[in-house]
């Protein structure tokens, strides 16, 4: 077989990419409403979030372990979300930045003392915001390189 020097060329349509918009709402949905439901019930149903929940061979778990897990897992699956090269996923950056201004917001409220906001006075909470506030500059820096990529790519 002979060496010609170069790469055969892909022929790729608009079919075979695969892109798929998302059509209903819920996938506009940031998942970090999700988590933040979570904490919430969390909050409500744990009176120590501290405390093991689950014992397996020895290792303990508690509730705030599995929340921070659970986050950190669904920063990643957010950041692949927007990571889909010659979808404009903007929006969907957007509004995970709203949801980490929100906790942002919640969290200042309820560090000076508002009443009604004391569950989220906590360092559970923090490192939740911590974890969004940083998974929405990467997923805002993802989108941006994919779209610029993009856009370079005459696509």
């Amino acid at each position: 077989m002979a060496d010609t020097g170069h790469m055969d060329a892909a022929v790729v349509s608009d079919s075979d990419r695969g892109r798929h918009r998302k059509s209903h709402l819920l996938g506009l949905i940031p998942g970090f409403v999700y988590i933040l439901a979570l904490f919430i019930f969390g909050q409500l149903f744990f009176s120590d979030p501290r405390a093991t929940i689950f014992n397996f061979g020895g290792y303990r778990l508690a509730w705030v372990e599995v929340l921070l897990v659970a986050a950190a897992i669904m920063a990643m699956a957010e950041q692949i979300k927007v990571a889909t090269p010659g979808v404009n996923n903007t929006t969907e950056v957007l509004l995970m930045g709203a949801i980490a201004i929100i906790q942002v917001v919640l969290f200042a409220l309820a560090a000076a003392k508002v009443q009604s906001l004391a569950i989220f006075d906590n360092t559970e909470f923090l490192l939740l915001t911590i974890i969004n506030m940083a998974q929405t500059a990467v997923a805002y820096q993802i989108n941006a390189a994919t779209l610029m990529r993009t856009i370079s790519s005459g696509a």
